[in-house]
This record gives structure tokens, C-alpha cells and sequence, in this order.
């Protein structure tokens, strides 16, 4: 092989400076691809999470009108009686009804056989049948326990005192075991009463009586009446006999 040949070739060993400056920058451009590739999830994961904006006022203003336009929850459905447990209401009621309504027709009894017959017609056997053996009358003092005895005495005294002695009952209020009267008593002044000698006059006065029930009796009386009207009527003026009018 001749000298010229040789210099025309190039040796294959050995690249040039050229070649070699190619392949350097060929080799950094894939190196910085692949680093960037590696890096590319971490920096995805390290991002900031997604906003969402907040919704609008008209949004917001139509999400109100729906709530409100919507239907109102329906009702809890009513309890139902049973039909056993709507008639036990009802008997229960009608007896509670009966049972007050004979408390009241017997205080209404019993104050006026103690008005009619023991007081009116004198009858003292009646006593025990009507009045409690505790029976209390008002006094000067309050309630004085008199008993059957002391109200026999009373009725007795007034009786003796007052011919065709009779009190007239002008209006009653019963309310179960207590009775409201308004009295008139009317008597031909015969005999002491107040400490007055007799008159003769016949005399009348009004009076307001209360009455209390107890187990089937009348246990107490509280009565005011008009003991001036009465008195003034005692006063012997004349010999004239005074009927009262009122």
C-alpha cells in the first residue's frame, strides 16, 4: 500500500474531535430527558390540591328557593284507639258523670229534710238519719260540735219560742258535697227568744246558710242571719202585733 493511500484514510480507532462533540451532546440531551421523566410523578404529587371556587349568590339564592318551594314533611300518623279501649273511656266517663250527680242529688236530700222536716215539722227522730253524730253549728265562738243532742235542744228552743215556726228556702246551690241557701224564717213571737219576752208580733228575718256532706250526713252548718232586723222586731213598742213584709 503506497504513503498517499494511507493519508487519506482515517483511522477507525479513534473518532475525531467532532464526532466526539456530537455524540457528547446527543448523550447529555437524553440524559437530562430521562431526568426529567424521573422527577416528573414527585412533582405531580407534591402539587397543590385542586380549589373550588365557591358557588355563586345566584346559585346560592336558587338552592334557597328550592328548599323553601320544597313540600313540608307529612304529619306522624295519629294514634289509633282500639275500639275496647274508646268504650272503657266513655263508661269510665258516664260513671264519673252518675256518681257525681247522686253526691249532689243527696246533698240536695239532706238539706231539705233538715230544713222541712226536722226544723219546719219538728221531727228530732230524723236527726240521726240526717245529720252526723259530729254535727258542728256555728257559733259565737266559730263551729261548736252540738252533736244530735244539741241540735234537738236548738230546734226545740227556737220551736218553742216562735209558733208555726217555718223556714222557706228561696234559692239553693248544690255543688257535690256542700250546699248555698238563702233563708227566710218566719214565727209568731210566743215565748223568750234573745232574752225578749213575748209579743206576740210575728216576726220574720232572712238568712244565708252553708252546708257540708259527709259520708252520707251533714256534718257542718254555717249560718248568718239578719239578728238586727229581728231584734227591732222584739222591741215591744205598742200592742200591736209587727208582721214583717220584707
Amino acid at each position: 500500500m503506497g504513503f498517499f493511500s494511507l493519508i487519506g484514510r482515517k483511522k477507525k480507532g479513534r473518532p475525531s474531535k467532532k464526532e466526539r462533540q456530537g455524540r457528547n451532546g446527543q448523550s447529555a440531551v437524553r440524559e437530562s430527558a430521562l431526568t426529567e421523566e424521573q422527577y416528573r410523578p414527585r412533582q405531580q404529587q407534591q402539587q397543590a390540591p385542586s380549589y373550588t371556587a365557591p358557588q355563586s349568590s345566584s346559585n346560592m339564592a336558587a338552592v334557597a328557593t328550592a328548599i323553601a318551594a320544597a313540600p313540608p314533611p307529612p304529619p306522624p300518623p295519629a294514634a289509633i284507639e282500639s275500639p275496647d279501649s274508646s268504650a272503657e273511656q266513655k263508661l269510665l266517663q258516664q260513671q264519673q258523670q252518675e256518681s257525681a250527680q247522686a253526691g249532689i242529688d243527696l246533698t240536695r236530700s239532706l238539706v231539705k229534710k233538715f230544713i222541712a222536716d226536722i226544723w219546719n215539722r219538728g221531727e228530732l227522730d230524723l236527726i240521726p238519719e240526717v245529720c252526723s253524730p259530729s254535727l258542728r253549728f256555728n257559733g259565737n265562738a266559730g263551729f261548736d260540735r252540738v252533736g244530735h243532742d244539741g241540735l234537738a235542744r236548738m230546734v226545740g228552743t227556737i220551736r218553742e219560742a216562735l209558733d208555726d215556726y217555718h223556714c222557706e228556702i228561696h234559692s239553693m246551690v248544690v255543688e257535690h258535697n256542700k250546699a248555698f241557701c238563702r233563708l227566710r224564717f218566719t214565727g209568731k213571737h210566743t215565748g223568750n227568744l234573745l232574752g225578749y219576752p213575748p209579743t206576740g208580733r210575728v216576726v220574720g228575718w232572712m238568712g244565708a246558710t252553708e252546708f257540708t256532706c259527709q259520708n252520707g250526713k251533714i256534718l257542718k252548718v254555717w249560718e248568718l242571719g239578719d239578728i238586727k232586723t229581728l231584734e227591732e222586731q222584739l222591741i215591744a213598742i205598742d200592742d200591736q202585733p209587727l208582721v214583717d213584709d220584707d
